[in-house]
């Protein structure tokens, strides 16, 4: 891996950064939201304080009819159909067979009660009727200013209501009503009656039963009477809770029961919040916790569950948070007794969660800009350093290759002055190319000082051995003055060999080029080459056109007689040498391949190196320095080309290519 991507993978650790103030910033929408819930609670406290003066304007403890409106008046005919919107109170136990439930309700000038039994098993009979105390009906009981009056109502089939006091007397005053039978019971519909003033009503049901004794649900009162008292919710309560509560809150006085005496206020709508968008929102609602969906519906909106009852009648607030179902936001609701006396009726708030959210969106828009911004800040610097610095190690991978040649020769490298870690290292390269440059060209001197130094002890071995030569030895002592004259002659031989190479190297430097026919250079040699190479064939294929090549044809020569020395080392008797010339598409091609014979694979890849041989490979006993295809090469390579060996299809020998383009011209001719 690169180390621009290492540095971009260490700086992916700054996505904690985010991270921490994502966290940071959770906590502090937590502490708003708590925040927001305090300063409502304590908002709702200062209300229900000030409500505590409207006693006298509240409802009466204990049971009671609620005078609930109505939009519009009702048609008297049993049906419920008009009375949508109310809320019907059960009456007593109920089971499968038996139930009932009753509502008051009103206009602006009319009173009216909706009685509905379920009655599977009815026993009808007018009231007048003799069996009617023993039959189904309802008995309606009146308490005012005027005294009380309890009538009987029972109807053998639907119509209007038949009705008596309990005496047997008619009835003191009119009820204009209606019974209707339905499905499972009967209902019952009244207008209460405008000219007997009413404080109190009271209600009995009896259910006749054909094979029972009867039995019958009643209002009940603590003060037995069975009477319950008529409340009609004050307008001037809601007046006065509307005067209290701040814009953006929808504020509710309930009961225990679940009604509601005024209900005040209004949440705003979720577009009109704070203007935010929906997919901001409902990233915070997703992450804040909320207790318990929020419903409009009046029996859980209005009703507060046993926990929060709890809570509220210790004259504390109750708070929770609630989802709401309809848009993306969070409902905060407040529920907090009006009196802890009477912890029966409490105030209920409503309120969105703008004002936190704002907040906190506001502190996570500047947290994401300043994040991504630092962010990207700090990412740019680093691929900055990154590409920076791995151009500079770049640039010093290439100058120290660039600071050796292919045969290890030393080249120019120039160290950077940089005052770092990459500087160091280069003027470290710098002084080790200055030593390897150094040990290079003692080697390069190193055969020529051998070869001078030692020719005159070489002088001083051959004339001991030639006067040792002149005298009369005995037949064995000759025998070991002719091995040592071999090895002195093997001696020189090495050392003209490296003086020779010397002298190759000195000449290839001091060359000088001219325009020449290459096969007809190598028509000239061909009888040479054919008499050393004897009994082995040689051929020659050189093709009709000229090949004309600038350079030197001295080196050439000199380069063919290394190959040619090398192909008849290897190459037996019966065998044969080709040489060949053809022009390609980078230059001359000059080949010289023999038969019989591999490439040491030991050597394969430094065969052209100085120094490199294969003595064991090749024929005869001469001594081989590995100078000869090291000689080739470097001719190969002054006159713009290289040298390569392969071996010829299906094994049967080795081919030597010289492929020459020709050395540069130099500008005002040259010398021959």
């Amino acid at each position: 891996m690169s180390l621009r991507w290492k540095l971009l993978l260490i700086s992916l650790s700054l996505l904690v950064l985010p991270w921490s103030g994502w966290r940071l910033l959770q906590l502090m929408e937590s502490q708003l939201r708590a925040g927001q819930a305090e300063t409502l609670a304590a908002s709702t406290e200062a209300v229900a304080r000030a409500m505590v003066r409207l006693r006298g304007a509240l409802p009466p403890d204990g049971p009671r009819w609620t005078i609930q409106r109505l939009a519009r008046t009702p048609r008297i005919d049993g049906r419920a159909d008009d009375w949508a919107g109310v809320r019907m109170e059960p009456l007593g136990s109920a089971d499968d067979t038996f139930a009932v439930r009753a509502a008051v309700a009103g206009t602006l000038d009319e009173t009216y009660l909706l009685v509905s039994v379920r009655d599977t098993t009815p026993v009808r009979a007018n009231v007048e009727w003799p069996g009617a105390p023993g039959a189904d009906h309802v008995q309606l009981g009146f308490h005012g200013t005027n005294g009380s009056q309890v009538l009987r109502i029972a109807n053998a089939r639907e119509g209007d209501l038949k009705l008596m006091a309990l005496d047997g007397e008619p009835s003191p005053f009119r009820l204009v009503g209606h019974w209707r039978d339905t499905e499972d019971g009967y209902t019952i519909e009244l207008m209460l009656p405008r000219g007997w003033p009413i404080a109190r009503v009271g209600l009995l049901v009896q259910d006749g039963r054909p094979d029972a004794p009867p039995r019958s649900v009643r209002t009940d009162a603590a003060d037995g009477s069975g009477n319950w008292p008529l409340w009609a919710i004050q307008d001037r309560i809601g007046e006065r809770l509307r005067s209290l509560i701040p814009d953006g809150v929808r504020a509710r006085l309930v009961d225990d029961q679940g009604w509601v005496y005024a209900d005040e206020g209004a949440l705003p709508l979720p577009d009109e919040d704070i203007g935010m968008p929906w997919w901001k929102r409902q990233l915070w609602v997703a992450l804040a916790h909320a207790d318990a969906p929020y419903s409009q519906d009046a029996a859980l909106a209005d009703r507060v569950d046993a926990s929060v009852s709890s809570a509220a009648t210790n004259d504390a607030a109750a708070r929770r948070w609630q989802r709401d179902p309809h848009a993306p936001r969070l409902l905060l609701s407040v529920f907090r007794p009006l009196d802890a006396e009477r912890p029966t009726r409490a105030l209920l708030w409503l309120q969105s969660e703008q004002q936190s959210l704002l907040h906190a969106d506001e502190a996570l828009t500047g947290l994401l800009g300043t994040t991504l911004i630092t962010v990207a800040v700090v990412v740019l610097a680093l691929l900055f350093f990154a590409s920076r610095l791995s151009a500079r190690i770049t640039r010093l991978r290439d100058a120290v290759d660039g600071a050796l040649g292919r045969e290890g020769d030393v080249r120019t490298f120039a160290p950077i002055d940089d005052r770092d870690e990459i500087g160091d290292l280069s003027r470290s390269f710098s002084r080790l190319m200055q030593e390897v440059a150094a040990h290079q060209a003692y080697l390069r001197s190193l055969a020529g000082k051998l070869s001078h130094e030692l020719n005159t002890p070489i002088a001083v071995v051959r004339g001991a051995l030639d006067n040792l030569d002149a005298r009369a030895l005995p037949a064995e002592d000759r025998a070991g003055l002719e091995r040592a004259r071999a090895g002195g002659d093997r001696l020189a031989h090495i050392v003209r060999s490296m003086s020779e190479a010397s002298r190759i190297e000195q000449a290839i430097a001091q060359a000088d080029a001219e325009d020449f026919d290459v096969a007809a250079l190598l028509r000239q040699c061909q009888p040479g080459y054919a008499q050393l190479l004897a009994p082995r064939q040689l051929d020659l294929e050189l093709g009709s056109a000229p090949a004309t090549l600038h350079g030197s044809p001295e080196l050439v020569v000199q380069a063919l007689d290394k190959l040619i020395d090398n192909a008849r080392g290897y190459t037996p008797e019966h065998g044969w040498v080709r040489i060949s010339l053809a022009r390609g598409t980078d230059g001359l091609q000059l080949a010289v391949a023999n038969s019989d014979s591999r490439l040491p694979a030991s050597i394969r890849d430094r065969l052209f190196e100085s120094l490199v041989s294969d003595p064991g490979g090749r024929r005869g006993s001469g001594v081989h320095l590995g100078l000869g295809l090291h000689v080739v090469r470097l001719v190969a390579e002054l006159h713009g080309g290289r040298a390569d060996a392969n071996e010829l299809p299906d094994g049967v020998g080795v081919e030597f290519v010289l492929r020459l383009r020709g050395m540069p011209r130099r500008s005002g001719g040259h010398r021959r």
